[in-house]
C-alpha cells in the first residue's frame, strides 16, 4: 500500500483561496440588502459573481400560500366558432412540462428579475409570450391566438392537500404579464 502524499503548500494555499472565494460569494449574494428590503450596497460583488451565486435561490424560500399558474390566449376570429375573440385557458404543460418549481423560475423569469430588475423581467416576459403564442399557433391550427396573458392564482395552504383550501372566496389571481 502506498501512502497518500501530503498536499504541497501551494496547493493548500490555492484551495484555501478558493474556499474563501466561495464563502465570500455566497455571503455577498445571500445578504444583499436590496433583497432584504434594506437600503445600502452590501458587500462588493461583480455582476458575474451575483449571477453565479444566485443559482441556489430558486431552492430557498417559504410562503404561507400555494399557487397555480395560468396562461390564457385571446382567440382570433378564425378557426373553431365557439370561442372566437374570447380568452381561452392554454394547457400549461404544453409549454412548461417540468415540475412546478422549475416552471416558476421560467414563467416568473426569476433570473431576469434577480439580475436585471423589473424592466429585464418584463422584456423576458415579452419574449416568452411571443414563443408561447408561436407554439400554440403551431400546435392548435383551429385555435389561433393573438394576445396572451399569464400569471398565478394563490390560495392558502391546507392540511387537506395542496389544493384543499382553494375555493372561489379564497383564491386570488395575479396577472404578471399581458400583451398590449
Amino acid at each position: 500500500m502506498t501512502e497518500l502524499a501530503e498536499p504541497k503548500h501551494w496547493k493548500r494555499a490555492c484551495m484555501s483561496v478558493l474556499a474563501l472565494f466561495i464563502i465570500y460569494g455566497d455571503v455577498s449574494v445571500t445578504f444583499n440588502p436590496t433583497k432584504l428590503g434594506l437600503h445600502g450596497n452590501g458587500l462588493p460583488r461583480s455582476f458575474a459573481m451575483q449571477d453565479a451565486f444566485l443559482i441556489p435561490g430558486m431552492f430557498s424560500g417559504y410562503t404561507t400560500f400555494n399557487f397555480d399558474f395560468f396562461i390564457e390566449g385571446q382567440r382570433t376570429q378564425d378557426g373553431r366558432k365557439n370561442d372566437r375573440g374570447a380568452f381561452i385557458t392554454l394547457d400549461l404543460h404544453d409549454y412548461f412540462p417540468l415540475r412546478q418549481a422549475l416552471t416558476f423560475t421560467q414563467l416568473f423569469a426569476a433570473h431576469h428579475w434577480d439580475m436585471l430588475g423589473p424592466s429585464g423581467q418584463r422584456a423576458a416576459w415579452a419574449v416568452l409570450a411571443r414563443k408561447i403564442k408561436a407554439r400554440n399557433n403551431r400546435l392548435h391550427r383551429d385555435a389561433q391566438i393573438t394576445r396572451l396573458r399569464f400569471g398565478v392564482i394563490t390560495f392558502p395552504q391546507s392540511v387537506n392537500g395542496y389544493r384543499g383550501a382553494k375555493g372561489e372566496n379564497n383564491a386570488w389571481r395575479y396577472t404578471w404579464y399581458a400583451d398590449p
